[in-house]
């Protein structure tokens, strides 16, 4: 097992589309940071929401994060199904879920790191553009920053779930980039179905879960429930993804 995490993790460290994904993530939010100074310094009222700790609880959910996940877990996932090497790795001794396992704990490292990134540059960023803000990080901030970063895994959880399924990289991150937006109009032309119910199905998607806890201050119920709802999508993803391959042919 550690000869073929060492193998998944140098692998990761030489692909280049790791390192794509991450400047274009980083343009990305410095685009956004930089449109929201803009259009602030047009209308020439001041913003006080507009700060670098602001900016970074936000960072998760309003920036490219999700998009460039969707794009990089295929491409890294699915190499080795589209090359044949695939093919090696298991005629060398190494078991189906071995395998499995080794991709998975690479694309949490990668998605984590990528997290890590994605949250110092959007603080670094804010505070450049409109200063730190009057209010401290704090213990309360950081249990918001790792509830958000369970949410980055079981995101990422799903992605790879979907890449390992389907093993191709183009319909994996097709499919990647469509599903939350599909995702979304599904659940909200069932909110409207529902609204007499009083039912919101669209609060329980991920994406939604992601964004409840994206703020200075979030509820403890808020966080409970983003933290009990990141573990059913990972589960349920690993679970779903293990159950599909395990028996398939390479």
């Amino acid at each position: 097992m550690f000869r073929l995490l060492n193998f998944e993790f140098r692998k990761l460290i030489r692909q280049k589309s790791f390192y794509v994904c991450i400047g274009v993530m980083l343009a990305l939010l410095l685009f956004s940071a930089y449109t929201a100074e803009l259009m602030t310094s047009e209308s020439g009222i001041e913003n006080p929401e507009l700060n670098g700790t602001n900016y970074l609880m936000e960072a998760v959910s309003s920036s490219s994060l999700f998009s460039v996940l969707a794009v990089f877990i295929p491409l890294f996932v699915c190499e080795d199904y589209a090359s044949g090497t695939i093919r090696n790795v298991i005629t060398r001794g190494f078991s189906r879920f071995e395998i499995f396992a080794a991709k998975l704990i690479a694309v949490i490292f990668a998605s984590v790191f990528m997290t890590a990134v994605c949250l110092a540059a959007a603080y670094l960023m804010g505070t450049a553009f409109w200063g730190s803000g009057d209010s401290a990080i704090g213990a309360e901030q950081i249990k918001i920053l790792l509830c958000q970063l369970a949410v980055v895994i079981a995101y990422a959880a799903l992605f790879f779930a979907i890449s390992s399924t389907l093993q191709k990289v183009g319909g994996s991150i097709a499919i990647c980039l469509i599903l939350p937006m599909a995702a979304m109009i599904l659940l909200s032309m069932a909110d409207a179905a529902l609204a007499e119910h009083e039912i919101v199905l669209s609060k329980y998607w991920i994406e939604n879960i992601s964004r409840s806890v994206s703020s200075f201050t979030v509820a403890a119920e808020d966080i409970k429930t983003a933290l009990i709802g990141a573990g059913c999508y990972f589960a349920a993803s690993i679970a779903a993804s293990w159950l599909l391959i395990m028996k398939k042919e390479y």
